[in-house]
């Protein structure tokens, strides 16, 4: 318990004395089975929790933050192409001066909306909104170009005049299925032009999907400059940029469930100065890396 509470044993031996003084009552009586309430300890213990849950906001808000002195913890849901960014922006951007902060940065694989609104999870890095209005959003980046990744020595490799009879050619490989699409949106558009284009696989694997595509003909949509970063260390990758007028009918079908964007989403839940300093330097950092990685490409 008092390594729980970050106290001494004394300390704690003196704390409850001084209750049981106030009290007028033992609180906490030792038995064969170890320590056991009394009623009056239960009787007041919903009052206790009450305070202490408003001193603990008090504390947040209020209390002078320092990052340096802050042991704060953060759970982070992400999907897999934002992993490495964040990785990098915790340890480049926020480590060198918050050392003692904790993170845990899982791959986000459920719908999350209600853990991010209750607090029990603080951020997801996403490049979608969710249709929650409990929920926060930060938009990092906007989506501008849209690629078709495959591997190299495809037949669409170098070309920059690619049409819907050209892609309909080849099977699509989804690396994320999206549950609000009846399909990708690369087979919608050939289905717009009177074209048909067959599905490979779904997976939200970005490294699964590299792999396929690596020894496959299948391709894939990619709009996500991160995404792009990993392609571009993969020796047996290559990609070119869609023509702008098949980019244009993917975006409008896209924006038509929800903005193309890439997004920090939160809640309401934690609102401490620590919180806040995670989230702007989240923000920030995956914006300047963003920004960074299309640069190149332009």
């Amino acid at each position: 318990m008092a390594e729980e509470l970050k106290m001494t044993n004394s300390a704690i031996t003196r704390t409850i004395a001084c209750l049981r003084e106030i009290f007028s009552d033992q609180l906490f009586v030792r038995t064969n089975k170890g320590f056991e309430v009394t009623a009056k300890a239960t009787e007041i213990a919903p009052f206790i929790s009450h305070l202490t849950e408003q001193y603990r906001k008090l504390d947040k808000e209020f209390a002078g933050f320092q990052p340096d002195q802050s042991e704060s913890y953060f759970e982070i849901l992400l999907y897999d192409e934002f992993c490495f960014a964040v990785q990098k922006v915790i340890r480049e951007e926020i480590l060198p001066v918050a050392p003692h902060m904790h993170f845990n940065v899982r791959i986000l694989n459920y719908d999350c909306g209600s853990d991010i609104a209750s607090g029990k999870v603080d951020f997801a890095v996403v490049y979608e909104g969710f249709d929650d209005k409990r929920l926060n959003y930060e938009c990092f980046a906007h989506t501008h170009d849209i690629y078709l990744l495959f591997r190299k020595g495809h037949p669409l490799e170098g070309r920059t005049d690619l049409t819907v009879e050209d892609l309909a050619r080849y099977r699509v490989l989804e690396i994320d299925n999206y549950d609000d699409l009846a399909c990708p949106l690369l087979v919608e558009v050939c289905r717009q032009y009177g074209g048909q284009m067959g599905i490979d696989e779904y997976t939200e694997s970005v490294s699964a999907a590299f792999q396929t595509l690596a020894e496959t003909d299948s391709v894939t949509v990619v709009c996500n400059q991160f995404t792009l970063n990993f392609a571009d260390s993969v020796k047996n990758l290559s990609y070119v940029r869609l023509p702008a007028a098949i980019q244009g009918r993917i975006k409008a079908m896209r924006n038509q469930v929800r903005p193309i964007g890439n997004y920090v989403v939160y809640g309401n839940a934690n609102q401490s100065q620590a919180f806040r300093f995670v989230k702007d330097k989240l923000v920030g950092g995956l914006g300047q890396a963003w920004q960074a990685a299309e640069k190149m490409r332009r």
